[in-house]
């Protein structure tokens, strides 16, 4: 009989991240060898350990990355319980989430992303939202999942080039253990859809919303909704335009410019599809730069990474994480508050 996991089996070698429910470490299988002995383990907190609420979301999570297969997610090896805590065990990914790379080419006078990159990047988070909404349950099952939680933090370039999408603490699918509770808001509000703020119903095109202003922000350098205070970024995702990209950035073609206007609709049904969006961004790159793919996305990242001999912002700060981030559920104001 197989030996259940135990945490008695890694070293841990470096906190990643923390979050409200988590902390993610490098950590190394015991008696491993190679690469592989690396490992991201994502732990619960002991302070919420004891809280039912908490513990079912990490068993969501847990249960719903047993069923992902996809060669942009990082890859569930393991899962376990000891002493109480309840970890989880995935395939280490060196590289950069886009928060960290936005951050470290910010500090460099650098910016935003090259405008193809950035559109690259977002046809591949397309491309592995679109095998999560279509994904189905052990017994054939439609799962209807939504990420609900797409933003630079949540997406990952290795030193390879593959892009990974990380995180699915809060995403959304039928037969989960814990519901959100009506008055609090699962996502970063200044990358939520008008529909979370609403507690309306969510679907494929909420995470359309978030891939778009993820990219709005790659080619702009710049967070288009967020305010200085929570009420005010809430009242600008429900109701606030972006600035159009051509004013922001006039090298952006204006194709691709549209399609991230497009996406960026208040109204869910007004936004293109998934497939819509990723097929214009697939037009514009084929027609003005068609040779850019994972080895130039690898070359993008390679200056900032540990060892390179510049500073990575994630060596000093790890509040995104590295592998795997959780993402804390923010209390929703109530109605009339001021900012």
């Amino acid at each position: 009989m197989q030996q259940a996991p135990s945490l008695d089996d890694f070293v841990l070698l470096k906190r990643l991240a923390m979050g409200a429910m988590s902390e993610v470490f490098l950590a190394e299988v015991k008696g491993g060898v190679g690469p592989d002995r690396l490992v991201a383990l994502k732990r619960m907190r002991p302070e919420v350990a004891g809280d039912q609420t908490w513990v079912n979301q990490f068993l969501d999570e847990a249960h719903l990355s047993t069923l992902l297969h996809h060669p942009f997610l990082a890859r569930l090896r393991t899962f376990g319980q000891q002493d109480g805590l309840l970890f989880l065990v995935f395939d280490y990914v060196h590289g950069l989430t886009l928060a960290q790379l936005l951050e470290t080419r910010r500090a460099a006078g650098q910016g935003a992303l090259p405008w193809a990159h950035a559109a690259r990047i977002a046809t591949y988070v397309a491309e592995c939202l679109a095998y999560l909404h279509a994904l189905r349950g052990r017994e054939g099952q439609p799962l209807g999942l939504v990420h609900r939680d797409i933003h630079p933090g949540n997406v990952m370039i290795a030193d390879t080039g593959a892009v990974k999408l990380l995180d699915f603490g809060i995403a959304r699918r039928s037969g989960r253990l814990t519901e959100t509770q009506p008055g609090r808001v699962k996502a970063r509000l200044e990358y939520a859809a008008p529909e979370q703020l609403r507690e309306a119903p969510l679907d494929a095109q909420t995470d359309v919303h978030g891939l778009a202003l993820t990219l709005y922000e790659l080619l702009s350098g710049v967070q288009p909704l967020r305010r200085d205070t929570p009420v005010r970024t809430m009242e600008a995702v429900l109701k606030e335009v972006p600035r159009g990209l051509g004013t922001v950035r006039p090298a952006v073609p204006e194709a691709l410019q549209r399609s991230v206007t497009a996406a960026l609709a208040k109204e869910p049904s007004r936004r293109p599809s998934l497939m819509e969006l990723r097929t214009s961004l697939d037009l514009v790159l084929r027609a003005e730069a068609p040779l850019v793919g994972l080895p130039e996305l690898a070359e993008l990242v390679a200056p900032w990474l540990p060892g390179s001999g510049r500073l990575a912002w994630g060596q000093e700060r790890s509040r995104e994480g590295a592998t795997v981030t959780h993402t804390a559920d923010v209390s929703r104001p109530t109605r009339g508050t001021k900012g």
